[in-house]
């Protein structure tokens, strides 16, 4: 039998939870969509750190917040002439933090306010939206982090 890497392990977790949050917000599960949203923002924002060495690294194995993975990416945004700058620009990244935000608010008050069909439906696509575009440029900025660490 064949033994399966790491890299195609998470190829496998990522296709599958991208074909969960399809079905999720083709039939309504929209909680569960916004979750899955959430959890791919914060496994591309780690990635797009390590991508070029810049992870952050964990504290007495705590948890890194997607806050603190997103200041890094637009911290190395702001060299103009670096590879970040190209991919992420300050109004993406401070969408990805007021989606991150209303999620969190939502979330964290779930039981104690007024919510509707609607509001979910507009945070899941919303954040499916954002989803897309993260990934699309996480995976250009792999590709020319590849190419510039190639021609070196």
């Amino acid at each position: 039998m064949e033994k399966i890497t790491d890299n195609m392990q998470k190829y496998y977790n990522y296709r599958e939870q991208m074909g969960r949050l399809k079905k999720a917000l083709s039939n309504g599960f929209l909680l569960e969509a916004i979750f899955i949203e959430y959890s791919v923002m914060e496994d591309r924002t780690e990635a797009i750190l390590r991508y070029d060495g810049n992870e952050i690294k964990k504290k007495d194995g705590r948890f890194v917040s997607i806050d603190s993975k997103l200041k890094k990416i637009g911290k190395l945004a702001e060299e103009k002439k670096g590879l970040p700058h190209k991919y992420f620009d300050a109004d993406f990244l401070d969408s990805v933090k007021e989606w991150k935000e209303r999620r969190n608010t939502l979330i964290h008050g779930l039981v104690r306010q007024q919510l509707t069909t609607e509001d979910l439906a507009e945070l899941a696509d919303e954040g499916h939206e954002l989803v897309k575009e993260l990934n699309k440029r996480s995976a250009n900025y792999k590709k020319a982090v590849e190419r510039k660490n190639t021609t070196k």
